[in-house]
């Protein structure tokens, strides 16, 4: 049997996880798909420092370093590339962004090329590819419900707790995708639509010029790992029925994914069960996102497949939630034949 060959579409630090996760799951035909819009830290520094003439790679990177294989975290040269690359400097500027643009240039934008570069140089081989969804600067705007318009991701964080509502996103400047993000997705036997900012960092990257026909003609089966918490002007009070709607919207497909997979308790459960947690996201007009069996059975009309799990860990510190690797790799076990 031909091993799958999956895609990944994301970035932050949901689409690490689940790359993590899938390597976790004995996965390694990975190839993931990233923005390259980003416009706030570290990224937007240094966009703005090169005049808007660059891509962000942060989302790009990030996931890069999320396909290198446990075992070769354990190497010290691995370990001193990676504590290298997380350096900011004193204006802002990231070392391992810098490293990354330095590479691109050397190779004339083959990011493959930069990919194979590194494996060389830290003497390993990772789990998959690491692909920008357009190699061509542009940036993100967004209109809300209010009637503004802004422009630059920056901005959706900066909006993130408001109340203002986003309506509807769109690139400043059309752009194309790259020729191995469109391949993938059309080879593609599986493709996972990575929790995170939904707008930021998964639904922009549908706006690129091909994609969409892509996703259309694609046979891939399409799996949503939805949020565990909401962004105020994004996802607030959002229902497995908001998540069918938006992803139909921007896909221009019906239905948007397969299987959507979320967690196995109820926003109130997990208000009970963790308070301290709970307190603390509502002092950010945040809240989890969590259904009861009969919100998550409006899914099966569109023949889409719910699929719920123990997802979340709490950190120790602040009682943050994030997705559990482990848990996504059993997960992906079972939805993924090997």
């Amino acid at each position: 049997m031909t091993s799958p060959r999956i895609v990944t579409i994301g970035g932050g630090t949901g689409a690490p996880i689940v790359i993590q996760a899938l390597i976790g799951a004995g996965f390694r035909n990975i190839s993931a798909i990233s923005t390259s819009t980003d416009s706030g830290g570290r990224s937007g520094q240094m966009r703005t420092d090169e005049r808007d003439r660059i891509i962000s790679v942060g989302d790009l990177l990030r996931n890069l370093l999320a396909l290198v294989p446990p075992k070769a975290l354990l190497l010290p040269r691995v370990q001193a590339f990676i504590d290298m690359s997380d350096f900011t400097d004193g204006r802002f500027r990231n070392l391992g962004y810098q490293i990354y643009y330095a590479l691109l240039e050397k190779y004339h934008d083959n990011f493959l090329s930069v990919q194979k570069h590194l494996e060389k140089l830290l003497d390993i081989h990772l789990a998959g590819r690491a692909i920008p969804v357009t190699m061509e600067p542009t940036h993100i705007s967004f209109s809300t419900f209010t009637g503004a318009e802004y422009h630059g991701e920056h901005e959706l964080d900066r909006q993130s707790m408001s109340a203002n509502i986003i309506r509807d996103i769109w690139l400043e400047r059309r752009v194309r995708a790259t020729p191995e993000a469109l391949a993938a997705i059309t080879q593609a036997t599986h493709i996972i639509f990575c929790p995170g900012s939904i707008y930021g960092s998964v639904l922009v990257n549908f706006l690129p010029a091909g994609i969409i026909p892509a996703i259309k003609s694609s046979k891939a089966v399409k799996i949503l790992i939805s949020n565990l918490i909401t962004n105020r002007n994004q996802t607030h009070e959002f229902t497995p029925l908001d998540y069918y709607r938006l992803f139909k919207k921007y896909t221009r497909t019906d239905p948007p994914f397969d299987i959507f997979v979320s967690p196995g308790l109820t926003r109130s459960e997990f208000e009970t069960r963790y308070p301290r947690s709970a307190a603390n996201y509502a002092t950010e007009h945040s809240h989890f996102l969590g259904w009861d069996p009969d919100q998550l059975a409006i899914l099966s009309k569109f023949g889409i497949r719910s699929v719920t799990g123990q997802l979340l860990s709490i950190t120790s510190k602040l009682y943050r939630v994030r997705h559990d690797p482990r848990v996504l790799s059993s997960i992906f076990k079972k939805l993924i034949p090997a």
